[in-house]
């Protein structure tokens, strides 16, 4: 029979395949965005074009398909879904290598985005049948370090991909003439996800685990409804606080650059580095901040996930204030480094607050929709506010700076207040999912 500390064992590497999986979909995501002036170049892109290609559409469909994606990951097999989702987008990011127009390169970038809705309701669904509650945010808070890495990895590798690629400009493949170096870098991004798919197999499916009181063969809809209208307070002022944390977190990850270039003058090939060494400390910050809220939750703060996020607000908020007035870049750099403390971490919290209190059937689909929400409104609406503020309000891209700070320190304060009025609701439903029903 397995012990406790072979099962624990299995659960990790199951988190370390997810990791792997996530760390490559935000490579495939954002190499696109190092790659706009060549592209622009051979495709005679418009900028419009280019903001399509590289975030609205993307956000659009990943948004769309993770509501029926999350649905599927309560009913089906979560290893599969997963699966699939990373052929899809792994096959669509090397199809973009293959874009000879406009059309193209969207249709591609579409369906990497669909692709990549497969990934996150499976994946905290899966972590959360297979750690018990006091691991809980320490195993989440892991897997979602690796947007992170990602990110950084997108950064630091891009320029080495960009350069090689380069260095064989014209090279024919299969099925293609002779290719640009844009083309090359998309299809060598793509191509590792074919086999990292694969390895959602080493690991079994955990049982779907059973909160207090609950049936297998309850109604789902209704089941859904119930749980709903019971924290409709709660789930409302979570969604609220995660949707500003991420219309401030996309706000950044879109225009910081940018605002790097335009304020101190930096090129890509000097913050590009030191925006990869940021976010690799913001996510090792992750798993401290996960294992914190899982001792505070062990000793009985049953509020801990919202309890230690407001304070970790409330900390932090000075630096965030701070941190577009900074008239050096080295300070700048940071304070967005530990801005990205608050900004990172809201599904982590989110996940694992799910796993305590929604029903085993719902739980997947409930993430989805928070996953539906905050995308659209953070990565679709939070940087187009920033550009119109920029635009229509400052009237000078000298000001970009402004635009951003009003924004965070403006998204900031409405996630501390959302998650501080929320805590009179978390503890006592905690405490009702885990008491038995009649």
């Amino acid at each position: 029979m397995e012990n406790q500390s072979q099962k624990l064992g299995r659960s990790w590497w199951m988190v370390a395949v997810l990791f792997l999986l996530y760390v490559q979909s935000w490579v495939d995501r954002l190499i696109l965005s190092m790659l706009v002036s060549p592209i622009k170049a051979h495709l005679a892109l418009s900028d419009v074009q280019v903001s399509m290609v590289t975030s609205t559409s993307f956000a659009i469909f990943y948004a769309v398909f993770g509501l029926p994606l999350g649905w599927t990951s309560d009913r089906y097999s979560r290893r599969w879904i997963i699966c699939g989702g990373v052929m899809v987008w792994a096959c669509a990011t090397i199809a973009c290598g293959y874009a000879q127009s406009y059309e193209g390169l969207l249709a591609a970038r579409i369906l990497v985005g669909a692709g990549e809705a497969a990934l996150l309701p499976a994946a905290y669904s899966l972590i959360a049948d297979a750690f018990p509650p006091h691991l809980l945010t320490r195993a989440t808070s892991t897997f979602q370090m690796a947007g992170k890495v990602g990110s950084a990895a997108a950064f630091g590798l891009g320029g080495v991909a960009i350069a090689w690629a380069t260095a064989h400009k014209g090279m024919t493949l299969p099925f293609h003439a002779a290719s640009q170096p844009w083309q090359l870098v998309m299809m060598m991004v793509g191509l590792p996800g074919l086999l990292l798919g694969l390895l959602v197999f080493t690991f079994p499916d955990p049982p779907r685990r059973r909160l207090a009181g609950e049936s297998d063969k309850a109604n789902v809809r209704a089941v859904t409804m119930d749980f709903v209208r019971g924290n409709w307070r709660l789930l409302g002022l979570m969604l609220v606080g995660t949707s500003a944390l991420a219309i401030c977190g996309y706000s950044m990850t879109n225009w910081v650059p940018t605002y790097i270039e335009r304020h101190f003058g930096w090129k890509p090939v000097q913050y590009g580095p030191a925006l990869s060494i940021m976010n690799i400390i913001s996510a090792v910050s992750l798993v401290l901040n996960g294992w914190i809220v899982d001792k505070l939750f062990a000793r009985g703060m049953k509020d801990a996930h919202l309890r230690f996020y407001g304070w970790l607000i409330i900390g932090l908020f000075p630096v965030i204030a701070y941190m577009f007035f900074a008239t050096n870049v080295w300070v700048f750099l940071a304070c967005y480094c530990v801005a990205q403390f608050i900004t990172v971490p809201f599904m982590v919290y989110v996940s694992s607050v799910m796993a305590m209190i929604a029903p085993a059937q719902v739980r997947a689909r409930l993430l989805a929709f928070f996953l539906f929400v905050f995308t659209l409104l953070g990565l679709g609406a939070g940087p187009a506010i920033v550009a119109a503020l920029t635009q229509y309000v400052f009237g000078s891209e000298a000001a970009l700076g402004s635009s951003l700070a009003v924004v965070v320190i403006g998204g900031t304060v409405l996630a501390w207040a959302a998650f501080r009025r929320a805590l009179r609701y978390l503890a006592p439903a905690i405490a009702a999912r885990e008491t038995p029903h009649g």
